[in-house]
């Protein structure tokens, strides 16, 4: 870039003024027209260096503005802790390692099973210790209604069986032998995947002998299996 300490403003002007007044005293036509053009160019080549030095001048100021804009924009984005149980998709996926389909998929586990606590989010499908890691500073869980949990609890099943006088057969139980889809997502911890998971296995081995036998199914271990055991029935 030209230094403007040498080629200042200043400079420039009074330098094309003495040269202008040494063509006009030019009376020779010929040597006028010489010069003159000769004022043309070095006018051109002086000029064009400030031309160019304020075009790159602007531009770098556009630049540094919107890298400024951008990272306040970027500063304002990001929540500090985010509540599981009220957090919108859109907010989910500001954690790390959150994206669309995993942020939906917390909104479908919540909405089956509220989180009680942070660490239940590693019971959400493709969500493990490592991203849990991530997150854990960044989520909280928040107080929730569990009215309509504790219609599911093992002492309501238990009420339920000895009044309608048949302990293998209840209203609130899920048959998963004959159970469809989107009936299997009704149980807590079971998504789409799951349920699908659990609709292949009968298929390919036959109807479950016995509620236990739910945790061969791929997905679904022990912890599964104790939220599950008093909500399934095989009859």
């Amino acid at each position: 870039m030209i230094n403007h300490r040498i080629y200042g403003e200043d400079f420039l002007v009074d330098f094309l003024r003495g040269i202008w007044e040494k063509v006009r005293s030019i009376k020779d036509e010929k040597s006028f027209f010489i010069l003159f053009a000769l004022l043309i160019v070095i006018l051109s080549i002086f000029y064009r260096p400030f031309y160019y030095s304020k075009v790159l001048a602007q531009k770098e100021q556009q630049v540094n503005t919107s890298v400024k804009e951008a990272n306040f924009q970027k500063r304002e984005y990001a929540s500090p802790i985010i509540d599981l149980n009220t957090a919108s998709v859109e907010q989910l996926q500001t954690l790390p390692g959150i994206g669309p389909s995993k942020a939906r998929a917390i909104v479908e586990y919540r909405e089956k099973q509220p989180f009680s606590k942070p660490e239940d989010i590693m019971n959400v499908s493709g969500i493990g210790p490592k991203t849990f890691e991530k997150i854990k500073d960044r989520i909280t869980v928040s107080t929730v209604n569990t009215v309509n949990m504790a219609n599911n609890t093992p002492s309501t099943t238990q009420n339920n069986q000895s009044q309608n006088g048949n302990k293998n057969i209840s209203p609130e139980k899920i048959n998963i032998n004959t159970a469809n889809l989107e009936e299997l997502q009704k149980l807590p911890g079971i998504g789409p995947s799951k349920a699908q998971a659990i609709i292949d296995y009968r298929e390919k081995v036959g109807e479950f002998k016995s509620i236990e036998e739910i945790k061969n199914v791929k997905g679904i271990g022990e912890k599964t299996y104790e939220k599950l055991k008093e909500l399934i029935t095989i009859y």
